[in-house]
């Protein structure tokens, strides 16, 4: 049973994630995901009210991420012209997909404690989130997106990995589809030249961010292989660079050794 510290305390946590979700703070959404993970590893720490604050992190995440990448799509509408001069009429690009993102409207019916804390967050992005229609992502985003494209990817790649227990909404469409079919109106499932993507949504954010990144998009098992190869080689970056520091130190001690020995000091 919860003393009334705890439950003041778990109260607070879940207006506190509101507050970042409000702010659209998804890098510290993803710490504070971090944080409670690690605390629900303790049996001694954990109970179901703790759990609920979890869930409510973790859909604030994701809607963060959803979020953020929506802001950073591309939406400029595909004439017929366009349509051709990206998938022209010879060539091997004649048949390239691109990704297309459909968004639905229902993400904010769960894990809210209070029903004004979802009609804040409703009135505040929906408008962002409404204009995510069958959007065709033909190339990467614009140059001064790139940084915070590249930020996002990783934080998708991480909600990726540390989410496969949790419930999240299915309001995300992801579709392979044929640029052509842009202007005519058939981006619908079950047309010619569109295939639906039937992925869990954390694999759909990270394919969307991937896309927004790169300007193209491959199979899901492409997109994590490149990001578990890229992964590994910033770690690998890091531990060259913390044995570099570490025999760069030993090297300046050992000078300044020396040279308070030669000096007459006793070291």
């Amino acid at each position: 049973m919860l003393s009334d510290i705890d439950f003041s305390f778990c109260r607070y946590l879940h207006q506190y994630i509101v507050s970042l979700e409000l702010d659209n703070k998804v890098e510290t959404l993803e710490t504070i995901n971090e944080k409670i993970r690690k605390r629900f590893k303790n049996p001694k720490l954990s109970n179901s009210f703790s759990a609920k604050v979890g869930r409510h992190a973790s859909l604030a995440w994701c809607r963060a991420l959803i979020i953020s990448l929506a802001l950073i799509t591309p939406l400029q509408p595909v004439s017929s012209e366009e349509s051709q001069a990206i998938t022209p009429s010879f060539g091997l690009l004649e048949n390239r997909r691109v990704l297309c993102v459909d968004l639905q409207s229902e993400f904010w019916s769960s894990s809210f404690e209070d029903p004004l804390e979802s009609q804040m967050l409703e009135a505040k992005w929906r408008p962002v989130l409404s204009k995510i229609k069958n959007v065709l992502i033909f190339n990467k985003v614009v140059e001064g997106n790139l940084e915070i494209a590249n930020s996002l990817l990783k934080s998708c790649y991480n909600f990726f990995r540390e989410t496969a227990s949790v419930t999240l909404p299915s309001d995300i469409n992801l579709y392979f589809a044929l640029p052509r079919l842009a202007p005519a109106g058939e981006l619908l499932p079950g047309n010619e030249g569109v295939e639906v993507i039937d992925v869990s949504i954390p694999r759909k954010l990270l394919l969307w961010a991937y896309t927004l990144f790169h300007g193209h998009c491959g199979s899901i098992s492409q997109v994590v292989k490149y990001m578990e190869e890229n992964t590994k080689v910033r770690n690998t970056s890091l531990l060259i660079i913390l044995v570099l520091v570490f025999y760069l130190q030993r090297i300046v001690y050992t000078y300044l050794l020396v040279k308070l020995t030669h000096l007459g000091y006793d070291c």
